[in-house]
């Protein structure tokens, strides 16, 4: 994981755009507080902490004196030592805190969070793939939305994030603010990614060459469902989750990195992919597979040198805890 966080620049750029939120938000959250009291802070999905250092900067910068305690949370298998050398050397004054459990599950005490955020998270599914995914797909959304593996993984993160919502609300004090980044799809649904685009077509030449088992083919796949701006507002709006949350602020955008740069880089964009990808390949493929699995990739980004560019879809919000 440190190679994903050298070489992605997307995250840097989210991380980036978030903590713009996080400064005017958190601003807002702490001056309601007794002047003494300390700014208890949760990062949900902290991964190796490489989208985490300007969000706690913005959150020191606007905290000024005040004592900040954060917990960090992400899953067991998470690479905590890369994150724990990364965070505490960069910020000896703060106390972290290390929560080792999945976010769709209780992180906090109950109302004992002024403010949580999180960045590149959200898509991630909880328990993993609902289904085999057919074809040369790699994600959900390369899928017909009418396809029935499509519509499981739809329901999947549509509870995913109502129920992080719901716990999220009995975490975070009334008041207290839940600042998101969620890696989104088109409004369509579609992955606007070139790189997804390049790697289907790797799954696709594996399949042709017979280099995959019918059922690998079927579980060579990423855990990851980019919600569409309707997916992720639907839910929003709904009566519940209307009652603990107030929508403060949205944004729906376009993160288009250098792409100039990104061009003469293929074997940085590929440590990059590696970096979130290579763990769940390594559950469907062998040591051989996955080296000819990347080195179908590499032929095809060499034919086209945007075949791997990163232009996703994002979407920002600020949430506010109802009284």
């Amino acid at each position: 994981m440190i190679e994903y966080n050298d070489n992605s620049e997307v995250q840097a750029m989210a991380a980036s755009i978030l903590s713009g939120l996080i400064t005017k938000y958190a601003a807002k959250t702490i001056e309601d507080l007794p002047e003494n009291e300390a700014v208890h802070i949760c990062e949900y999905g902290c991964a190796t902490g490489g989208s985490s250092i300007e969000p706690i900067k913005a959150i020191e910068g606007v905290a000024t004196k005040r004592k900040l305690e954060i917990i960090m949370n992400d899953l067991p298998k998470n690479d905590w030592s890369t994150l724990k050398a990364l965070i505490e050397k960069k910020f000896p004054d703060i106390k972290f805190l290390y929560s080792a459990k999945t976010m769709y599950s209780p992180v906090a005490e109950a109302a004992s969070i002024h403010l949580g955020f999180s960045c590149f998270a959200q898509h991630w599914l909880n328990g993993g793939a609902p289904t085999g995914l057919p074809g040369d797909a790699l994600w959900a959304n390369q899928l017909s939305p009418r396809c029935p593996e499509h519509e499981s993984w739809q329901e999947a993160s549509r509870d995913n994030w109502q129920k992080k919502l719901e716990l999220r609300a009995t975490e975070i004090i009334p008041g207290g603010r839940l600042i998101l980044h969620i890696h989104s799809s088109l409004n369509d649904g579609a992955l606007s990614e070139r790189f997804a685009t390049t790697l289907q077509k790797a799954k696709a030449k594996m399949i042709a060459n017979n280099e995959l088992s019918k059922d690998q083919a079927l579980d060579l796949l990423v855990p990851q469902y980019c919600k569409s701006p309707a997916e992720i507002f639907n839910i929003v709006c709904t009566p519940k989750i209307n009652s603990l949350w107030q929508l403060e602020e949205a944004h729906y955008q376009q993160l288009l990195c250098d792409e100039q740069l990104e061009q003469t880089n293929i074997q940085k964009q590929i440590k990059f992919l590696k970096g979130f990808m290579d763990s769940t390949l390594k559950l469907s493929l062998n040591t051989p597979q996955l080296t000819q699995f990347w080195q179908h990739v590499i032929e095809l980004a060499s034919e086209d040198k945007t075949a791997l560019t990163s232009n996703g879809m994002s979407t920002f919000m600020s949430l506010k805890r109802r009284q």
